[in-house]
């Protein structure tokens, strides 16, 4: 085996063992994430109690994405990796054994705070492949995204039928623990022994101040901050509709909520494989070629144009057709703004800006189901096309902003 060939298989290594981390907690995230109105109506929630168990997980999340995230800078990934597991893994057994609304949104919320598996296992990536394979490695994080949402669902919906509400919880919490048993046998350091010890000599500042300070560097960095806000406004125009879909599939098709609960997940779940072959593999091929810019500005485009032509679906295959413009174009967007972020962030603090990027997904996250829920009740098709604006309007800023001047390369190319 000559030396190119050893680096190879040691660059695939450490992929393959995150995206297994990654993966297997998306597909215990999957199973509970459909039923968590159903556990809310289960308890008596009231409206404003399931708005909390809504909201509260990725509340929790940005607040403490970027947390994790500058410690793994200073003591390393791999331990804020395993924390993250455990304490994933008690939280959805918790959830299983819950015995009213409140316990209920207490797991929630400890599940938020321990959902520093993204922004951690971004970093990662980042500590192991040259800036030309970025947008690959972060492509498998999608891909594992994806996946573990295509089959997470399902196997939630399948086993609370079968054994009961806190089935799902217990899978969930099992398939957790395993992982996190896989992670201390298999899962190695990434980061440098010297980055860590240059991180841990700088002065230890508040949490507040050291989050406030990321977001100062980053905004004084045009390059840098372009791709943190677009993830935002990208996270905010499809978390805009997604909770909302089943309601619209349901008056559009007039079904009942049985019916209406198990066609969204039909679609849902092409939807989600088609992501998933975009981010695993297509974008492989697309990013060395295009570039990650090209790919971000695409999607932008194609995911406007699907969320509109979502929307106006009159059949329920018909679904299947307008969701792949979707597909296509999230599955674009999101390797490529992560790339680009990792790519443009110094080395010394690639955990803290990733995970200021996760923040503001989680942030999205929060407000675009509340706007969502808000527009439906104006009417059922402008979720849709304040999500398709959204993105078109991003395209249009990228290319303003990076295609202006032809003659920089890092402009069109990363």
């Amino acid at each position: 085996m000559n030396p190119t060939q050893k680096s190879q298989k040691k660059s695939r290594s450490p992929l393959l063992v995150i995206f297994t981390t990654v993966f297997l907690d998306l597909v215990g995230f999957g199973i509970i994430i459909p039923l968590i109105g159903l556990y809310g109506r289960d308890f008596g929630a009231t409206t404003y109690e399931l708005m909390i168990l809504g909201a509260i997980y990725s509340l929790m999340q940005f607040f403490f994405s970027p947390i994790w995230g500058k410690l793994s800078d200073r003591i390393g990934r791999r331990p804020i990796l395993l924390m993250s597991l455990l304490g994933s893994t008690t939280s959805y057994f918790l959830f299983a054994f819950a015995h009213n609304i409140w316990f209920l949104i207490f797991t929630r919320a400890l599940a938020g705070v321990f959902a520093a598996n993204v922004s951690t296992a971004q970093a990662y990536i980042a500590d192991v492949t040259e800036a030309k394979d970025r947008a690959k490695g972060m492509g498998l994080i999608g891909a594992a995204f994806g996946i573990g949402f295509t089959l997470g669902p399902p196997i939630g919906g399948i086993s609370a039928a079968k054994w009961g509400l806190s089935a799902p919880g217990i899978i969930a919490g099992t398939l957790c623990g395993l992982n996190f048993l896989l992670a201390i046998f298999r899962l190695k350091e990434s980061l440098p022994e010297s980055i860590r010890q240059d991180n841990l000599k700088k002065p230890k500042v508040g949490v507040r101040r050291e989050q406030l300070h990321t977001l100062k560097r980053v905004a004084r960095d045009p390059k840098l901050m372009l791709p943190i806000l677009s993830t935002f406004f990208a996270v905010f125009a499809f978390s805009n509709f997604e909770q909302v879909f089943s309601l619209f599939l349901q008056g559009k098709l007039d079904l009942t909520t049985e019916m209406a609960g198990y066609k969204t997940g039909m679609i849902l779940m092409w939807a989600g494989v088609l992501g998933a072959v975009v981010q695993g593999g297509l974008i492989r091929r697309l990013a060395p070629k295009y570039g990650e810019v090209k790919l971000a500005v695409v999607g932008f485009f194609l995911q406007g144009i699907g969320m509109i032509l979502f929307s106006q679906s009159p059949t329920f295959g018909s679904f299947f057709l307008t969701a792949i413009p979707l597909a296509l174009g999230s599955g674009l967007i999101n390797p490529s703004l992560a790339a680009l972020v990792s790519k443009r962030a110094d080395a010394h603090e690639q955990g803290a800006v990733i995970g200021l990027k996760e923040g503001m997904s989680s942030l999205a996250r929060i407000f675009g189901p509340l706007v969502g829920f808000l527009a439906f009740g104006v009417h059922a098709t402008l979720p849709f096309f304040i999500g398709g604006v959204t993105v078109a309007i991003l395209g249009l800023i990228w290319v303003n902003r990076e295609f202006k001047s032809s003659s920089s390369p890092v402009s069109t190319h990363s």
